[in-house]
């Protein structure tokens, strides 16, 4: 249940078109828990730990923040640009290998697996991997070279899957939806930079403005 004070007003702008509005509203009632509908429970585990790392909402959401795990899951279960690196197998099993490969390595160093390694530890492997210094050659798994692709797949995806909530979009200030309506093309007039348009919302986080 979305309480009244978790909705942004810019749902209510006539510059947002009808079905752009239901579609960010749907966000609103997202599940913050469930079970996964791609990964394995092993490898959401991973995940769900590795994206409190790599993007903490606090400072944005302050303690409502969102199930990024979740959200990123899901949208690996339903359809996909059809974009993804030559070296790499389908989405679903890229994901699922390199989050394997992760835990299989945090076995193997620090003796517990991947989800309750310590933030610093988790920060190493996120640099590791972008460097091309993390990965297993083995099958099912995914090798150095393949991690370190599938590490920007990663990144990616779980900011885009943040900054498509209506709550992150308020808080930030994003006004990029609000270009329509549904009788016409309204658009921006005033494109300077540092001034906003009178029905531009105004970012609430003073690191963004």
């Amino acid at each position: 249940m979305t309480n009244s004070s978790d909705f942004p007003p810019f749902l209510a702008s006539d510059h947002l078109s009808r079905r752009t509005h239901d579609i960010l509203k749907e966000r609103l009632a997202e599940d913050t828990s469930g079970t996964p509908r791609t990964l394995s429970s092993t490898a959401f585990s991973v995940l769900d730990r590795l994206v409190t790392v790599l993007l903490p909402q606090e400072e944005i959401l302050g303690q409502q923040t969102l199930n990024l795990a979740l959200r990123v899951d899901r949208a690996l279960s339903g359809p996909r640009d059809g974009w993804r690196f030559a070296e790499l197998p389908s989405d679903s099993q890229a994901w699922e290998q390199a989050l394997l490969t992760l835990n299989d390595l945090s076995t193997s160093q620090f003796e517990r697996p991947f989800s309750l390694l310590a933030e610093r530890a988790v920060a190493v492997f996120l640099d590791a991997m972008g460097e091309g210094k993390v990965g297993l050659d083995m099958p099912n798994r995914l090798n150095p070279s393949q991690m370190q692709k599938w590490a920007l797949d990663l990144r990616a995806d779980v900011i885009e899957c943040f900054l498509a909530d209506p709550r992150v979009q308020d808080r930030l200030g994003m006004s990029a939806n609000l270009n329509g309506g549904d009788e016409r093309f309204q658009g921006f007039e005033t494109v300077q930079a540092n001034e906003r348009e009178d029905f531009e919302p105004a970012t609430k986080i003073s690191s963004a403005a």
